[in-house]
């Protein structure tokens, strides 16, 4: 490829932001002739912007002080953007006054709330970093989390659902409560943790109540440091669906641009500068990319009001938050979106009355019949997919508002702007377009690394820059692309590659299946076999003998899954909404193993 060719081509792409993207793809297919290989450059004729989240957060507050920016449903609670600056500055003080310093890392382990917001914006302010700690992990992830981040400062609740957090932490050090209240931790086992801080009322030994933290910055100031937008601000484990979480650090650039520009294709960023202010439903948890980056960041680029059903996902709120507040975009992964419109099914119809006009669907591929469904009970909104991962900030291909019903239910959209993407087979090469191969991405959203990870950095970074995202993927020619799987959820059986998602999809299409997961299961002969677990729908009955006749003669038969389970609970999760296949994978051996 040549330098001039390049140009061109990334020139040619530019013209979608100038022209609209019709005219560009005309342009696009009449001089991409030269061209068969998986490579597309998301160009753009707006510039990224170097910003910080302390930055546009006060930008904000002296634009539009008066405006909603948050409405916490479950605790009654609604802030502007100047009340949420005051708390904040408050957090700011007490921070200071327990010694934090620019670059130290802060945790936080707790559900959907108000105070999370606080903690975001105030560590982002004063240069900190926030790590986000799972409120469903137990003693020996909460080790590993806030060893492997260096956690110096602890903030969470003493209760949440059936969790006890101080049992918890007991677990990881009983020392921890051998010092009195309101002193520093002394710990052994967490060398680097010297302060927790619970939201409560109570005293706990070896730990702040929230009233004495808070005290102890009352007659103190602080300094805001020079905080640069490519300093990591945000630590994000990943989800665990394969293996120990690793600590991907986001920083301010990546994470401001792609909200910013996720915004401006869903038409959100222009309809705010008019005057049209949206309603965004967060029922995802705030400790996700996804929620941090539509929920957090977006809202303070776009200055649009965002509102928390409740502390962790509750159909019933978010429907509730839907027909009340009239919420206007709600984002979240397949199961999110499957189990709100399974609870707005059930309301009379003259309670189903919403303002709903977009939403977008992350965090795991989506299937066409769920896009179908969602667009007959919600026919006044669009719902669109959006794809990236953690590590990525996390959009890299979205669709357009007004990509046909088709189109967005073939592809996971387009390229994002900036960002470069490219598809490889197991040597590095690229493979042609319409070919399945390693997606790897690279540009301004990439995270900094692993924390204290330089060898997985290595792996998942290369000396060129890209990202490998281990997702089998499909670039076509005209910049849109297609998630076919995880690398390592790829089943080979005698020989054969098969996608899962190609016969999820298919078995989805039977009138008494709600939801399908299809993994392989080690076998003697054939090397995997296909198996599937599946869920029916409410009031169905099926069997894997029905499921199997249903197959026969649609799909090859080397695609029919050998063992189907049909299963009376969800799918085990990790707290994201992510299925986590691997369970599934031992359930089924396990299963399987008893039956011989």
């Amino acid at each position: 490829m040549t330098n001039s060719s390049l140009f061109k081509i990334r020139n040619l792409k530019g013209l979608r932001a100038l022209y609209g993207h019709k005219i560009y793809h005309k342009c696009w297919r009449n001089n991409h002739h030269w061209s068969k290989y998986s490579y597309v450059c998301g160009a753009s004729n707006d510039p990224l912007k170097a910003y910080t989240i302390g930055g546009i957060f006060n930008d904000a507050v002296q634009q539009t002080p008066g405006r909603e920016f948050l409405v916490s449903r479950h605790e009654n609670k609604r802030y502007t953007f100047a009340a949420m600056d005051s708390e904040v500055h408050e957090l700011c003080k007490s921070f200071n006054a327990i010694g934090l310093v620019h670059g130290d890392r802060v945790g936080i382990w707790m559900p959907n709330c108000a105070f999370y917001y606080s903690m975001i914006i105030a560590t982002a302010r004063l240069g900190l970093i926030l790590v986000n700690v799972n409120p469903a992990y137990q003693s020996d992830e909460l080790k590993h989390s806030l060893t492997l981040a260096e956690v110096k400062c602890l903030v969470t609740l003493e209760k949440f659902k059936t969790q006890n957090y101080p049992e918890i932490l007991e677990k990881v050090d009983a020392d921890i409560w051998k010092r009195p209240p309101n002193t520093p931790v002394k710990s052994k086992k967490l060398p680097t943790l010297e302060s927790i801080i619970f939201c409560s009322e109570n005293s706990l030994n070896g730990a702040f109540n929230l009233q004495t933290f808070l005290d102890l910055g009352s007659n103190t100031n602080y300094s805001i440091p020079k905080v640069q937008p490519d300093e990591g601000c945000n630590i994000q484990f990943t989800s665990g669906t394969t293996g120990k979480p690793k600590a991907a650090l986001l920083n301010h650039f990546g994470l401001i641009n792609n909200a910013y520009f996720i915004m401006k294709r869903l038409g959100i960023y222009d309809d705010v500068n008019e005057g049209k202010l949206h309603k965004i439903c967060c029922p995802m948890p705030l400790f996700h990319a996804f929620a941090l980056s539509i929920a957090v960041v977006a809202p303070l680029v776009t200055k649009s009001t965002v509102y928390l059903p409740s502390a962790h996902f509750d159909p019933k709120a978010t429907v509730d938050v839907l027909t009340k507040e009239k919420c206007t975009f709600i984002f979240g992964t397949p199961t999110v979106h499957v189990d709100t419109m399974s609870a707005f099914e059930k309301l009379s119809p003259e309670l189903q009355d919403n303002g709903l006009k977009l939403a977008i669907t992350g965090g795991a591929p989506c299937s066409p019949i769920l896009m179908s469904k969602f667009k007959t009970i919600f026919p006044r909104a669009k719902i669109l997919s959006l794809f990236g991962m953690t590590e990525t900030s996390p959009c890299s291909f979205q669709n357009f508002t007004d990509d046909s019903d088709e189109r967005v239910k073939s592809t996971m959209g387009f390229i994002q702007d900036h960002v470069e993407a490219k598809v490889v087979d197991t040597n590095g090469d690229m493979v042609p377009f319409g070919t399945p191969g390693e997606l790897l991405i690279r540009g301004y959203l990439n995270m900094n690394g692993y924390f204290n990870d330089e060898e997985k950095t290595k792996e998942t970074i290369d000396s060129n820059g890209w990202l490998h995202t281990g997702d089998q993927f499909v670039l076509y020619e005209d910049g849109y692309g297609n998630h076919v799987g995880r690398l390592k959820e790829m089943i080979i059986r005698g020989g054969e590659n098969l996608f899962p998602k190609e016969i999820e999809y298919f078995l989805e299409s039977h009138p008494s299946i709600s939801q399908v997961q299809v993994y392989g299961i080690p076998d003697h002969r054939m090397g995997e076999e296909v198996c599937a677990s599946v869920i029916v729908k409410e009031g169905a009955t099926v069997t894997e003998a029905d499921i199997k006749a249903y197959s026969k003669g649609k799909i090859a038969h080397f695609k029919i899954p050998k063992h189907i389970f049909i299963e009376k609970d969800a799918f085990p999760k990790t707290a994201s909404g992510k299925v986590q296949k691997y369970r599934l994978r031992e359930i089924a051996m396990q299963r399987i193993s008893s039956l011989t």
